[in-house]
């Protein structure tokens, strides 16, 4: 077997040398295709907007609604009036009893949750509002500690306030999916607090829908700024994002913030849960304060009206992903993709199949690209007169399998990329997945060695 799967290889390498040194000529410099690479990213998905459950729990408009500036001032200012709070400080324990104090004075249940890293131990907070259909969990997030100059009234004062307001509203209500607000110690020193919290539920077995982290969402210092919202993501949590532009585009006379959606950040608590293949994403506010991790830090410099936009739009967005109720996961999707060796012209097929079928069926939006490996750029195919990119997109209800095949296709000679992706929509907008055939075309047939296929 391994001496086939050797050949197989040798084959295949051999076919790529041929392509580089004498067929395929290019004079893509390697920053062009860098660029090429970037462009064809695309971090705006509409998809999540067909769905009728997103943004409709009837209660929504009511809980936004209950967002008071007022309140979330006083939690600010309650938290700087410790001064500043490292973890480890006697200061930081102080303000962690009083936000559990705080967490216990609503309807939720509230614990400790103490950890140990190395040379640094602190207590994540923890409050749970149970759920009533399904064991999913929706996490919430903040950090309490700030850095040893700051009394922290925007890192993380104001993505605490928020954290508590929201508990406070959405006590008074119920959900399919347990929510648990979170405020956990130890991110200044390098997430610790929030990495221990996920490592325990990940060996816990714990299912958690996703993380809706906020760090640095209460400065604007202009009427643009205070108007938008960035909400990173990596691919498989962008659901969360969608989602999020859903309920500011359907409230946006009371909530009034356009969502940027942009790509996955590492530097704040929602990175553990992605560490540990959770679903995860951060709130951040548009342009950043230039008092971040000063000891200018303080309310005076924030924008009260800003952070009250924010807190709805949070509470909005966790109120629907709560009510969600996915009976799918990413595991349940198989994609399959096969290059047809020695076919004239050439073809490819593409299969994705739904494992559960049994259980439910799979509402996607499905897209398949065949590009160019070295540049980029989509693969074109000439058909009649009129020369047609190779970028397929399809909305599907997958009961149990749906395939795409080509035919009668004819390409020039280069290597390729055949790259498939997945998206949920509806009550399936949790679901993603995406795989990747490498190849190349040459003398009308298509070369996809299955060894080079990457699942993400």
């Amino acid at each position: 077997m391994k001496h086939k799967e050797l050949k197989m290889k040798a084959i295949f390498y051999l076919v790529i040398i041929c392509l580089l040194s004498g067929i395929i000529n290019s004079n893509v410099s390697s920053s062009n295709m860098k660029q090429s690479f970037f462009v064809e990213q695309s971090y705006t998905h509409d998809e999540v907007k067909d769905s009728s459950s997103i943004g409709q729990l009837s209660d929504i408009l009511q809980m936004i609604q209950q967002v008071n500036a007022s309140t979330l001032r006083t939690y600010i200012q309650k938290i700087q009036d410790f001064g500043p709070h490292p973890t480890g400080s006697t200061a930081c324990e102080a303000l962690g009893d009083y936000l559990y104090d705080t967490l216990n004075s609503f309807q939720v249940s509230v614990q400790y949750d103490s950890w140990r890293y190395k040379l640094h131990s602190g207590k994540n907070i923890v409050a749970s509002l149970q759920g009533t259909k399904s064991s999913d969990i929706v996490v919430v997030s903040a950090h309490y500690d700030s850095i040893s100059i700051s009394p922290g009234g925007n890192d993380d004062g104001s993505g605490v306030a928020v954290v508590l307001a929201a508990a406070d509203i959405l006590s008074h209500y119920s959900f399919n999916s347990t929510i648990h607000f979170v405020l956990f110690s130890g991110e200044e020193q390098g997430l610790l607090g929030s990495h221990e919290y996920v490592r325990n539920a990940s060996r816990n077995g714990e299912y958690i829908l996703g993380d809706l982290n906020l760090d640095g969402v209460g400065c604007a210092s202009t009427s643009d700024n205070g108007s938008k919202i960035k909400h990173h993501a990596n691919n498989e949590s962008f659901w969360m994002v969608d989602i999020s532009k859903t309920i500011a585009s359907k409230y946006h006379d009371e909530i009034g913030l356009e969502v940027i959606g942009l790509p996955h950040v590492t530097f704040s608590d929602h990175e553990s849960f992605v560490e540990y293949n959770y679903d995860a994403s951060y709130f951040w506010e548009y342009a950043l304060t230039p008092f971040y991790h000063t000891s200018e830090d303080t309310l005076e410099h924030m924008n009260m009206t800003y952070l009250t936009k924010v807190c709805k739009l949070t509470i909005g967005t966790l109120a629907s992903i709560a009510e969600l109720h996915p009976r799918l996961s990413n595991d349940d999707l198989d994609i399959s993709i096969k290059g047809r060796v020695l076919a004239f012209p050439c073809q490819f097929s593409v299969r994705i199949e739904n494992k559960k079928s049994m259980i439910d069926t799979a509402n996607v939006t499905i897209n398949v690209a065949m590009k160019n490996l070295r540049t980029g750029q989509y693969v074109f195919v000439t058909i009649h007169t009129d020369s047609i990119p190779c970028n397929w997109t399809f909305t599907k209800e997958i009961e149990t399998a749906w395939e795409f095949k080509t035919n009668g296709r004819q390409y020039s000679n280069q290597l390729i990329s055949l790259d498939v992706t997945v998206r949920g929509i509806k009550d399936d907008v949790t679901l993603y997945t995406s795989q990747q055939g490498i190849g190349v075309i040459i003398a009308n047939s298509i070369f996809l060695y299955p060894k080079m296929l990457v699942t993400s």
